[in-house]
């Protein structure tokens, strides 16, 4: 297949597999992902031929994940918990291969000693991906984080150097623990070493670019992006662990400037982080779709006609459980040393400031001891020790990195002619392993650690920002009522409908009785404006090419008032072809008031949206006064509907000497000019509005961050919540001239 058809493809169920994770929530992505994968890869069977090498693998997509999960960690944390980052990166490691690997040999003995080695050794790292992937979905202690974390940039080292050794022993027969010990030092310490001289020139390389002017954002991230690729390269090149040279350089090169010290500082960082985000996604993405492609080569016919599928399915059981033993019995031992080695410390701590302190006076009382906190019950520590470690212990499953390893296993044994002992079934078990850790992870680590209920859900922060709202569109439409800088009117009116098309979908949001009878009146007073337009038209009679510009305009004008979707072509909907081709051939000129013709089609599709407007009006208000119990509803469609008719006369009355007020019937024909007394001034205000855009926007972006400050500061938002809705703010101001 080609690499081009293959990437659309893969790119395709990257796609799919985000759309349907929305439908099926309760499975995380990655295992979506991968069934996506593997379900292409039964329909197509092209897509199963494809293989991408280890090597190719590593340097494509495991550096830059490795890279960019580096720059984001925090040295401080990997520093203070180096210990227990290395226990499980090589001596988890090591424990797995031995424990897993003479088990495996002596449950299936058809499988060498050398070659169950090495399947113990691609199973034991965790996978980066799949680790970052799952914890975004539960909520993880900080050291917790970090460990799996850590581990999970070290581990793959460890992991392929174990296997390197075992499947040369499996082919050679013969191996040596002192050279093993030299190639893992050599890979380890060389790899590290690599790294930060590659991190330390690239850092100081960019510094020196910056310092002369000669670096941007752009060059910024691209330079970001490159140098993962490089370092791994350089470091493979020089015989030692590109992975680890890649997590040395980019803890290295990782940019901590200081906050608020420089605009451009600041763009850098947003738009790296924003990039990386999108680099990080699609990375992880194609990873398990991959991964889900490649898993229908494992299950190949040669194994069903040698094993039963119950002995399978035992020997799958088998060693998940072996490597979930393992790391639970490794991680339980770990977490104990290091609660008493903390306890410990903190005594020390004590000690020391309690010999400190001295009396001033040997004849008074001793001061009275602080109290001592209680210490938790035996079996409350024992049963936080047992939920840590398996949360620690399900939170590192498997994933492409191990599946990438085991298939490097060679075909044949190096007389050519004989096949390497059991390698399908290794891939075999090696693949539903995987799948076993990520359904464990999946399924337990939501019950284990759940996410916390933050404090701005999505219900209070949606009652919070009706109220921002609202009272950044009151001090808005008192902007707009005020006689002063009317030239900003324009400008004005669209950034107040806008706002009203923010809080109504704020509202609608809003879980309760008052949003679902929102949503139901606005459907009647669509349908109402609906036949108020049908009305005028029959009185009319007007044909299709008369009615097509005003129809167009009058999709311009509901779009500019606030209405979205649906509610935008109402009273612009043609029931014949021809009218619909007309409309839409009508509809690809831009919108723009240049010529008198052009001031009238205007205002008299202006006149058309007044009527529909008190067409709405006079059925939301015989609502109110039926008081069937919807009368609130009606009452807050009400008042946007008021400042949907305020805003349309004062566009037809902007700047005239002489202001209407009056309804004049409507007669969509083709006039020349204006009424007798009206100035052309709509261009005008087209033109106001386009160059006062930003600036007002900008106003009322600062107006509502006010109005986020005064309900904080009186207490009627809590922290959580304001943060959230400052972001939003944050957010729309950089959206701002884009």
């Amino acid at each position: 297949m080609e690499v081009l058809e293959l990437a659309l493809i893969v790119l395709a169920c990257v796609i799919g597999s985000a759309v349907l994770c929305q439908v099926v929530p309760r499975l995380s992505l990655p295992l979506v992902q991968i069934a996506v994968g593997a379900v292409v890869a039964l329909a197509v069977p092209a897509v199963r031929d494809v293989s991408i090498s280890s090597e190719l693998f590593l340097v494509l997509f495991i550096a830059p994940l490795l890279f960019n999960e580096a720059r984001e960690t925090n040295p401080r944390d990997l520093w203070e918990n180096k210990g227990s980052i290395l226990s499980l990166a090589v001596g988890l490691v090591l424990l797995t291969v031995l424990v897993v690997g003479f088990v495996l040999n002596w449950f299936v003995p058809s499988i060498p000693l050398a070659a169950a080695f090495a399947c113990a050794a691609a199973l034991a790292p965790t996978d980066a991906a799949a680790v970052g992937a799952l914890a975004s979905s539960v909520s993880l202690k900080r050291r917790q984080s970090t460990l799996l974390s850590g581990e999970s940039l070290i581990n793959d080292a460890s992991g392929v150097v174990a296997f390197q050794f075992a499947s040369a022993a499996a082919l050679t027969g013969a191996f040596l623990a002192l050279d093993a010990a030299e190639e893992f030092g050599r890979l380890f310490l060389g790899g590290i070493a690599a790294g930060v001289v590659v991190g330390v020139v690239g850092l100081y390389s960019m510094r020196a670019l910056r310092r002369g002017g000669y670096e941007s954002t752009t060059i910024n991230v691209l330079y970001e992006v490159f140098s993962p690729f490089f370092v791994y390269l350089f470091a493979e090149w020089l015989g030692t662990s590109g992975i680890l040279a890649v997590v040395a350089a980019g803890l290295i090169m990782a940019d901590r400037s200081q906050r608020l010290t420089s605009a451009s500082i600041a763009q850098r960082q947003l738009v790296s982080r924003s990039f990386w985000r999108i680099i990080v996604f699609l990375i992880n993405s194609v990873v398990f779709v991959l991964l889900g492609m490649q898993l229908p080569q494992a299950f190949t016919p040669a194994i069903a006609d040698h094993f039963s599928l119950p002995f399978l399915l035992g020997v799958v059981a088998l060693v998940t459980a072996l490597i979930v033993g393992c790391r639970f019995g490794w991680v339980l031992v770990m977490e104990e040393v290091y609660r008493v080695g903390r306890r410990r410390s903190r005594r020390r701590t004590l000690r020391k400031k309690a010999s400190k302190v001295e009396t001033v006076e040997t004849n008074q009382p001793s001061p009275t001891p602080h109290l001592r906190h209680r210490r938790p019950h035996w079996r409350e520590r024992i049963g936080s020790l047992l939920k840590n470690a398996l949360v620690l212990t399900v939170g590192g499953p498997k994933g492409a990195v191990t599946l990438s390893i085991i298939f490097t296993l060679p075909l044949t044994m190096p007389d050519g002619a004989t096949s390497f002992p059991e390698r399908d079934l290794i891939v075999f078990l090696t693949a539903s392993v995987i799948l076993c850790t990520l359904l464990l992870a999946d399924g337990l680590l939501p019950l284990l650690s759940p996410r916390v209920a933050e404090a701005s859900n999505e219900q209070e922060l949606s009652r919070a920002a009706i109220r921002v709202l609202e009272g950044t569109l009151r001090e808005l439409q008192a902007m707009l009522a005020s006689d002063e800088n009317t030239q900003y009117d324009p400008a004005l009116r669209l950034t107040i409908a806008h706002y009203w098309v923010r809080l109504a979908r704020a509202r609608e949001s809003v879980d309760d009785t008052c949003s679902q009878q929102i949503g139901a009146l606005a459907t009647q007073v669509r349908e109402v404006q609906e036949k108020a337009a049908d009305a005028i038209h029959e009185k009319g009679g007007y044909d299709n090419g008369t009615q097509a510009p005003y129809y167009a305009m009058l999709r311009e004008v509901r779009r500019s008032l606030g209405y979205d979707g649906a509610d935008v072509k109402v009273g612009s909907r043609f029931s014949t072809l021809r009218g619909r081709a007309r409309l839409l051939w009508q509809r690809t000129k831009p919108p723009a008031v240049e010529s008198d013709q052009d001031e009238r089609v205007y205002y008299d599709t202006c006149l058309f949206a007044i009527e529909l407007e008190h067409a709405a009006i006079d059925y939301l208000q015989d609502v109110v006064d039926q008081h069937d119990g919807r009368q609130g509803a009606a009452q807050l469609l009400l008042e946007e509907h008021r400042m949907v008719l305020n805003s349309l006369w004062n566009r037809i009355n902007h700047g005239q000497d002489v202001k209407q007020q009056d309804r004049p019937d409507i007669t969509l024909t083709h006039h020349q000019a204006l009424p007798d007394g009206m100035q052309p001034l709509f261009g005008g205000q087209f033109a106001e509005a386009a160059r006062y855009a930003d600036e007002v926007d900008a106003d009322a972006l600062s107006i509502e961050l006010d109005q986020i400050r005064h309900l904080q500061d009186h207490g009627e938002i809590s922290l959580p919540v304001a943060n959230e809705l400052r972001q939003r703010v944050y957010v729309l101001q950089m959206s701002l001239g884009e």
